[in-house]
């Protein structure tokens, strides 16, 4: 099996077995299944053999026969794309990995995650030390010599299917965090890093509740913020920003880019109204088959994107936006005329929760917002 599977960000499974025991069957009735739960399935047929989707004579035949690299064909619902070896690893990535799992048909010999199906004799087609056997799909008999895994009979799709959903569900990538400190602070007049909350930085607020959560956390900042008066935080690294003057999202750029197996709870130092019961929500809610989960908010406010989690898979679609020079996280999840909304995993925030999301921007902003956090905590203690 082909290496770059191994560095696919969307979780996949393969159904290994012999030709006659039943997988397209059972793999069309678990695609059905992900689409009634509105899970986007990618489907991906390993043919051992040859395979031919043009007859000969066809322009497209003619042009692959001519040398082409890449065919591609289109009518007013469909298109294909036929490739040689040399554009497949790239090909197969860009279209698979836009989808929240996927299902192999085949690759019994591979070392990757499988169920597999047993012959009418209740017989493995694949030795049974083979690493990665995840269960067994039989006929009616099994043998005494199969790995210790669940069996299922090929016609119990529900217990399949949850099964299979809940793999996907437990292979959510480990989670880090990062609190964003490296705004330039120009309307505040200072460094809004140091700015203190009833006698706690904002950056050092965001640092544990994201701890209470995140198995690291880091502060993400521009190069040159020198940031000696903020003091030392235990247990957060700093790491400066490899993309300079794009933001958030050539922050969130730079901790990807360093770490590209993990997902990233963010947040920023100059929300200082977020609560851990906020983070908290986002966790419980997480949906690791997404491009993240985030907080969305009625009319033109629409997403936050500072108080989110974000896959590593997300690393694609946000490295193809800074090459267009999009610089808002919002955006970029919702996006545009001609790019169709990034699927993420949504939390309503109620019209009275409004205010914990807001930014502290300009001195005037600081004075409000620490008489309204004092008033907003008696009124918790009533």
């Amino acid at each position: 099996m082909d290496v770059y599977w191994e560095q696919f960000k969307t979780p996949f499974l393969c159904f290994a077995g012999f030709s006659g025991v039943g997988k397209t069957t059972l793999l069309e009735r678990l695609i059905k299944r992900f689409t009634e739960e509105e899970i986007r399935v990618g489907y991906y047929k390993h043919d051992a053999h040859r395979f031919s989707i043009d007859r000969e004579g066809k322009d497209t035949a003619r042009a692959t026969q001519a040398g082409a690299g890449i065919i591609t064909i289109n009518d007013p619902k469909h298109f294909a794309i036929v490739a040689d070896n040399a554009f497949k690893k790239r090909s197969i990535t860009h279209a698979l990995e836009q989808c929240d799992c996927i299902l192999i048909e085949g690759y019994k010999q591979s070392p990757f995650d499988k169920i597999v199906f047993l012959d009418k004799e209740g017989q493995l087609p694949i030795p049974s030390e083979t690493p990665g056997i995840k269960a067994i799909i039989h006929q009616g008999l099994t043998t005494s010599s199969l790995p210790e895994v669940p069996r299922f009979h090929r016609d119990e799709i529900e217990p399949i299917y949850e099964f299979v959903r809940d793999h996907f569900k437990r292979s959510g990538s480990e989670l880090f965090g990062a609190v964003f400190v490296g705004g330039d602070s120009k309307r505040m007049g200072k460094p809004k890093f140091a700015l203190t909350y009833d006698g706690i930085s904002g950056t050092e607020k965001a640092v544990k509740m994201l701890s209470k959560f995140c198995n690291k956390v880091f502060l993400s900042s521009r190069v040159d913020l020198e940031m000696g008066s903020l003091g030392k935080i235990e247990n957060v690294e700093r790491i400066d920003d490899d993309h300079t003057g794009l933001g958030p999202v050539g922050g969130l750029a730079t901790l990807m880019g360093k770490f590209p197996d993990k997902a990233w709870m963010i947040t920023a130092c100059d929300m200082p109204f977020l609560k851990e019961e906020d983070f908290e929500a986002i966790l419980q809610n997480r949906d690791p088959l997404k491009y993240g989960t985030c907080y969305v908010q009625k009319g033109s406010f629409g997403y936050e994107p500072m108080c989110a989690i974000y896959e590593p898979k997300f690393i694609v679609p946000l490295f193809e936006a800074m090459s267009r020079r999009e610089l808002s996280l919002s955006r970029i999840i919702a996006g545009s005329s001609s790019i169709e909304p990034l699927p993420f995993k949504k939390l309503k925030i109620h019209e009275v929760d409004r205010s914990k999301f807001m930014n502290i921007n300009t001195t005037e902003d600081y004075e409000k917002r620490n008489l309204r956090l004092v008033v907003y905590q008696k009124r918790e203690t009533l």
